[in-house]
């Protein structure tokens, strides 16, 4: 116990990893997490830090200032345009070497859950992935304000709560979706400008040209009030196809289950669950879903669960608010052609 208060002594504040998306806005999950950080970091009367590395990111400050952190360390690069596996850990190394904070969070996006494991690496410390809580706790046996991070375990049957007692920083990363984000009317924070100062030369690997960007939703689907999601039962990806219609139809978005993305039917963007998106729409509508619990955990939250299914036994039916027993991509086809009608008339 003694070792780790010593270690809080020398280690302090919470920082989070807030991302820029596609090079137009503050990520969602950023916001999130600041949101949950200011909680963590007043519960150990910490300081809260948002810490941005962007093009142009003097452009982000105001909508980040809102959620309420302490300090804003930003650096701002035509270099920093997108994420590079080399150079962001080497500037976050050096940054966390000398402002020593206790606690790191990270979105778990594609750039979150790369640099995350990068530095846990650098620093020999513990790193807790894809969590869905996270909350400050007092330990007899490892001393006190430790973070404890939770997480699905054993195929989403347990949650399991991890503690990072002697190694510095703690850190987690986060799925999309799971937090509420809050704005802290009035709120100002200290603005921190970094230099950039990396030497380009030692990159390894050069970009050639612009990273090719998914066909996203229009709508983030941890935003979407509306989600049509695809499983396995729709056998094809012509018929999955089909929900791209529906949802262009009802004004939701598509979503997905692990098969149809890597039959490579959709995009990575599109899954649902414990490695992918967590969502709470007003209405989720899924087709050919058996229900695994790594899907199931990150819809639990939706307001109105529709699920169909020929199969009247499968595990979503537990959790759904309405069961259509019925072929999947025949019930698919005749809600696509009732709704039409019902728009032309």
């Amino acid at each position: 116990m003694a070792d780790t208060q010593h270690t809080n002594d020398i280690y302090s504040d919470v920082w989070v990893f807030t991302e820029i998306q596609d090079h137009e806005r503050v990520l969602e999950g950023a916001l999130e997490l600041l949101t949950k950080g200011r909680e963590i970091a007043s519960r150990l009367n910490q300081r809260l830090f948002a810490v941005v590395h962007a093009l142009e990111a003097e452009q982000y400050l105001p909508v980040i200032e809102q959620y309420g952190p302490d300090v804003i360390l930003y650096c701002s690069d035509r270099a920093l345009k997108h994420y590079d596996s080399q150079m962001f850990p080497d500037l976050y190394e050096l940054l966390i070497r000398e402002r020593r904070p206790s606690i790191i969070l990270f979105p778990s996006t594609e750039a979150g859950t790369d640099l995350a494991p990068r530095i846990a690496q650098r620093f020999s410390t513990g790193l807790t992935s894809h969590c869905t809580d996270l909350t400050v706790m007092d330990s007899m046996e490892h001393g006190q304000g430790l973070l404890a991070m939770k997480r699905p375990a054993y195929s989403g049957n347990a949650i399991a709560t991890v503690l990072c007692p002697h190694a510095r920083p703690q850190m987690a990363t986060v799925q999309q979706g799971v937090f509420d984000k809050k704005v802290v009317p009035g709120h100002t924070a200290e603005i921190i400008r970094l230099p950039f100062e990396y030497d380009i030369s030692k990159l390894r690997i050069a970009n050639l040209e612009a990273p090719v960007r998914w066909d996203k939703p229009k709508v983030p689907l941890e935003q979407a009030q509306i989600v049509v999601a695809g499983g396995r039962g729709l056998g094809s990806r012509r018929n999955f196809e089909k929900l791209f219609e529906l949802s262009e139809i009802m004004g939701g978005e598509v979503g997905a289950t692990r098969v149809p993305v890597f039959n490579g039917w959709c995009g990575e963007e599109r899954m649902i669950g414990q490695t992918g998106r967590t969502i709470r729409p007003k209405l989720y509508l899924g087709f050919g879903i058996s229900g695994q619990i790594q899907h199931t955990a990150s819809i639990v939250e939706s307001d109105i669960i529709v699920s169909i299914n020929n199969n009247a036994d499968a595990p979503i039916t537990e959790l759904s608010d309405y069961v259509v027993t019925e072929d999947a991509n025949n019930f698919l086809c005749r809600l696509i052609e009732r709704l039409k009608k019902e728009k032309r008339t």
